[in-house]
């Protein structure tokens, strides 16, 4: 007599998976110490703006239109729709002389206190660096100067401490 044996069936096979978690969880931690953390800085600018000047519209006061035009030897600060040079600003020790620039431009807001922006115009040559440093001066009123204090369009006086804070890049095609 045979005895019969019963057949246990295998238990299904399951993968061991914490071998391959540990490698991911290693793997995300290199990533993560090799990954560079960048700060991104970003300045606002706006777009050139383009106008038709319509006949029965024209203001009764011509724009001030400041632009600066920035070669590698000097800045030109123009105003007016004509470019009437109103400064030029050389170089003092290699840079551009930031302080003859700023008294330039608080002199123009003392006569134009209500106008805000600035047409920058830099040639291909100049550094950006340069260039940031040149926006910083168009905006704010040195510490040293105080707050420029002028009589508006309308007979009022305002005080500011802000020169041009509307920077526009001309496009050049």
């Amino acid at each position: 007599m045979g005895f019969r044996t019963k057949k246990k069936k295998a238990a299904p096979c399951k993968p061991n998976v914490i071998p391959i978690l540990d490698a991911v969880f290693i793997f995300i931690f290199f990533l993560l110490m090799s990954a560079q953390f960048l700060e991104i800085y970003e300045i606002g600018s706006d777009a050139p703006a383009v106008m038709t000047v319509q006949e029965d519209k024209k203001d009764k006061k011509p724009p001030l239109n400041l632009t600066l035009e920035i070669s590698k030897e000097q800045i030109l600060v123009k105003t007016g729709l004509d470019g009437n040079i109103a400064k030029t600003i050389g170089l003092k020790n290699d840079n551009y002389d930031l302080e003859l620039l700023s008294k330039a431009l608080v002199d123009i807001k003392k006569k134009h206190v209500g106008e805000t922006s600035v047409i920058i115009k830099p040639s291909k040559d100049v550094l950006y660096k340069k260039v940031v440093y040149i926006m910083d001066t168009c905006r704010e009123v040195p510490s040293e100067v105080g707050a420029v204090v002028a009589k508006n369009d309308k007979g009022e006086t305002v005080e500011t401490r802000e020169l041009f804070n509307q920077i526009i890049f001309e496009t050049i095609i």
